[in-house]
Formats: C-alpha cells, structure tokens, sequence
C-alpha cells in the first residue's frame, strides 16, 4: 500500500526533533512492507514564498500536495499537526483520489483550545482521527465521523538505550519544551520541590527557555546516562484552561516513549491513567508531589529494585508499544477489519 505522512517540522528545528511521531510511524509503515512518502507541509509553505513565511506560502504548499499526491496516488494519506493543508484542498483530494482513505492525528492535549479547533476543521472530511488521549471526550474532535485513542510509540532505532544496564552518572531528567508563563505551572511547581528536597542527588535543568532546552541526540544520549525521569505532562494552558478528568484520560506527552523506550525508570501521576497501559511492574505511580520526592528518594537508594521495574516498562514499551503495531492499528481501523493483534490500549470507537 502506498502511504502519504503530512507532517513535521524538517527545517525548522535542523531535524533535531528527528525522533517525532510522523517519522517513528513513517518507519513502522515502512517495516510493515508499505511504502511512505513524506510531505513536511510547513517547510514547503516556508519555501514557497521569497519572505520564507509560512502564512504566505499556504497556497503554494497547497498545490505542492494535491501535484505530489497525483503523481504517487495514495491508498492513504495521514495528516499529523498538517495544519497548512486546508479542507478545500481534502475535497480536491478526495474528489482526485475517490479511493482514498483519510486519518489525521493529534499528539496535543484536549484542553488546548486550539487543539479541538483545528483536529474539527478536518475531522469531518476524514474516515477517522487519532489522538494520544483516550475516552469519551473525544467526541468533541470527531466531526460526526470515527475518533480512535492511538498511544504514544516508541522505535527501536530512535530509542536504543538501556539505562537499566548503564551506570548513570544522571539521577532524575525532565527536560520539556517550556513551562507555561501564564499563571503557575504545576510541573514547575512539581521540579521546583523535588530540587529542594533532595538538593543532593544530580538533576540537571532542561527546560528551553531556562536552558536551551536538550534537543535531538543529545537528548537521546542523555537518557541512556538516567536513572529515573519524570513524566510531567501539561495540565493546563494559562490561568484559564484547566484539564478534565476526561482530557487527562490515558493522556501522556510524547515523553513517556522517550524515557520508557530507554529503560529509564519512569514516574508517572496516577491522575493521567497511565496504568491502563504500564503496570505497576513497570512504572512507578505517585498520588501527590510529596509521595513522588518519597519514592525518587526510594528507588535511588535501592538500585536493584529501579532497574527491574525500568526494564520490564522498557520491555512493554518494545514489545506493545512500538511503530509497527502504531501502524498496524491504523491500517486495521481504516481497512473496517477485525483486529489483527490483541493491541493492549483501548481501541473503542468514539463518535
């Protein structure tokens, strides 16, 4: 089957987010024996214009995809944050292509406003959406039409460490993009704790615009050196947009992969469900900040016991959790068959 993946920022950050979902699913496709054509729709809107604005080059990068499309005419076409590519331009597609089956997938949290807002300017011109929150609140992004909750993967060959064999000279990592500006963040809250109550262990700072931020493989390599790392997801945007029970449902970001796909111990807030998934074998699980410092404080002082719950969630990561089985589970709901695997995360549709 031929495979068209809208989507990712190439350019922009010098590949070093080369460890995204597009490109860890473009492989599993890829490894499934499909072949995948890449379409990096906010690049090609930047090149399509002397300004390099990506607001200017929408229309050229519109066309770009309807030609590209034409020439490789594809059985299906994923749009994953392809927020250049209009709904017009899905009905020219869908009327060129009346074969064509269309997904589109979302790695952002539900309480983002923005993120409703865009996932519905397609979902209703697609055969399905999937997200990375499960649940009956993926109604409000489904358009009338089939929402699937779809995990977070991880990919053999983008996460090769096995911190829980290395001796690592890093005691706790969290490194993120930001912490929210507006109002006060809880992971912040959260990092800000644990630096106070356990100033002795070696935590190094990693968020960007306290740090620069730890990009590409030196992000990756700083994982093999770590013990534990903490699972903070965020819970809020500003002082207004506040998370639901129903937005936290299974809901992790994208760094849950990259610390259990490296055998580092991770610490997830049982709030986010994640226990439907990793077990409590294989994760570890806190009520509150105060039960989390206790258990970090635990787990660095009984090595043995960090490194085998780290391996068996790297174990389920690997063998559960993979761009294979991402994959498969796409082309599954899309081709309307029965399952093809006993896929551990809920698979239930949502309307």
């Amino acid at each position: 089957m031929r495979v068209m993946i809208v989507g990712g920022n190439q350019l922009k950050y010098a590949a070093s987010r080369f460890y995204d979902y597009a490109n860890k699913l473009g492989n599993g496709f890829i490894r499934n024996k499909h072949t995948v054509l890449r379409f990096f729709d906010r690049d090609v809107a930047r090149l399509s214009n002397v300004f390099r604005s990506r607001k200017f080059g929408v229309s050229g990068a519109n066309k770009n995809f309807l030609r590209q499309a034409q020439s490789f005419e594809p059985d299906l076409v994923i749009f994953i944050h392809a927020d250049v590519i209009r709904s017009d331009t899905l009905i020219h597609l869908r009327k060129n292509h009346p074969d064509v089956r269309l997904a589109q997938l979302s790695i952002d949290p539900l309480f983002i406003p923005g993120t409703i807002l865009r996932l519905n300017q397609k979902s209703a011109l697609l055969d399905a959406t999937f997200i990375t929150t499960a649940g009956k609140g993926l109604s409000r992004i489904s358009g009338g039409q089939a929402a699937y909750y779809i995990p977070n993967i991880i990919d053999s060959s983008m996460e090769t460490g096995r911190a829980f064999e290395a001796n690592g000279d890093i005691d706790l990592i969290f490194a993120c993009g930001s912490f929210d500006r507006e109002g006060v963040d809880p992971r912040k809250t959260t990092v800000d704790l644990i630096r106070q109550r356990l100033p002795q262990i070696e935590f190094p700072e990693h968020v960007s615009f306290e740090t620069g931020g730890l990009w590409g493989a030196n992000y990756m390599k700083t994982l093999r050196r770590s013990k534990c790392g903490l699972n903070l997801s965020r819970e809020r945007e500003g002082p207004l947009n506040l998370a639901t029970p129903d937005d936290l449902y299974i809901y992790s970001s994208d760094r849950v992969s990259h610390l259990t796909g490296n055998g580092v111990l991770t610490f997830s807030h049982r709030k986010y469900n994640i226990d439907k998934l990793y077990t409590e074998d294989e994760m570890v699980y806190y009520e509150n900040d105060e039960d989390l410092v206790s258990k970090i404080a635990y787990f660095l002082e009984n090595d043995k016991m960090r490194r085998k719950i780290a391996k068996k969630g790297w174990e389920k990561a690997h063998l559960h959790l993979n761009e294979c089985l991402g994959a498969q589970y796409i082309m599954d709901v899309l081709s309307n068959n029965k399952f093809s695997h006993p896929y551990i995360w809920p698979t239930e549709k949502i309307i």
